[in-house]
């Protein structure tokens, strides 16, 4: 009467059977099923690299228990998600640079403001207290839109 073995595929979770074989003494066992798959993570995906003890498959003596291997791998953010992050940052990039070029023009047109305005300083402050006057060259517009 010929002996025969059990042989237990197990997942690397150590407790779910993916596949159980009855073979021979002496004969070599293989895993008939499809790969197993563990699910990927986020950030890390994985794939079936072999069993743990898979040369105890090649000539069974006795009962024989192999554990599912898995090789991770980090994922890297795909392509869209590469664009999306360089086209954010460029939008940022290129309002930051509105917003710089828009200050210097506003600095701009007060300094002119200023060389224009024949009042002195403290009567531009004076004016700004007093009437609530927030633009410096306000007389000038004034004038001008007459």
């Amino acid at each position: 009467m010929e002996e025969l073995f059990d042989v237990i595929f197990l997942d690397e979770d150590r407790t779910t059977i993916l596949d159980m074989q009855k073979v021979k003494k002496g004969d070599k066992a293989e895993y008939k099923g499809n790969p197993p798959v563990k699910e990927p993570t986020a950030q890390v995906k994985y794939t079936f690299e072999g069993w743990i003890g898979a040369e105890e498959l090649e000539n069974i003596q006795d009962k024989t228990i192999v554990f599912a291997r898995y090789v991770s791998e980090t994922i890297n953010a795909s392509k869209d998600e590469n664009d999306m992050y360089n086209a954010s940052l460029e939008n940022a990039e290129n309002a930051n640079l509105k917003n710089t070029i828009e200050s210097g023009q506003k600095v701009s047109a007060q300094q002119l403001a200023v060389e224009k305005d024949s009042r002195t300083t403290e009567e531009i402050v004076n004016d700004i207290v007093e009437n609530g006057k927030t633009e410096v060259g306000q007389e000038i517009d004034k004038d001008m839109e007459k």
